[in-house]
């Protein structure tokens, strides 16, 4: 997790930095069944790109600025690590590419993950693409980047394995239903949010 400010969740790990606007409806969402924001990290300052794997070779995915949003449920561990990316504009379209390529990347490794098949409808205006690894093994079950092309915002999500007693779910079936609602709710809180912003 390079280039991010503090350990999550520690008090007091990184200076109050103000988040951008463009960043702030993704901070702070609350979710039916429990799940909660429980913490919010800026980029360590200085840092302005993080290196991606791609089947070209390493590209580096430039940004203005990011925060990165840790997600969780009470009693257990971590269940999402969200990194909210504000990217250039004009040079967002190849920065964008760059994302996918390295999930296909990621999914043509023996044995990564899977693209997802059926993404959930009604993910409010952006864009998603994912993919899930095919058992619960790994330190990350799966993988989803959201697309915002009007704000040249780019969320990459990893929902994240835990021993058996640390996480919500016991089986993929679980982790699913869990992913699908997670990616509706928090969409449609974004887009709320945004709204207020406005």
């Amino acid at each position: 997790m390079a280039g991010w400010a503090g350990v999550a969740g520690a008090q007091g790990a990184a200076p109050s930095v103000p988040v951008p606007k463009a960043l702030i409806p993704y901070t702070s969402c609350s979710f039916p069944d429990g799940l909660r924001i429980v913490s919010v990290e800026p980029l360590v300052q200085g840092v302005s790109s993080r290196p991606v794997q791609t089947v070209e070779g390493t590209q580096q995915i430039e940004l203005e600025a990011g925060e990165r949003v840790m997600f969780q449920y009470p009693l257990t561990d971590f269940f999402a690590d969200a990194k909210v990316e504000l990217l250039p504009a004009d040079r967002y379209p190849e920065l964008k590419a760059a994302l996918l390529a390295n999930l296909h990347f990621l999914e043509s490794e023996r044995g990564g993950p899977t693209p997802a098949r059926a993404l959930p409808v009604g993910l409010h205006g952006f864009e998603v693409h994912g993919n899930d690894r095919q058992k619960l093994e790994g330190n990350v079950v799966g993988m989803y980047v959201l697309f915002d092309d009007t704000t040249h915002v780019a969320t990459t999500v990893y929902f994240l394995n835990q021993q058996t007693w640390q996480r919500k779910f016991q089986t993929m079936d679980e982790y699913g239903r869990l992913r699908d609602g997670f990616l509706r709710t928090y969409t449609g809180c974004v887009r709320e949010n945004q709204a207020i912003e406005k």
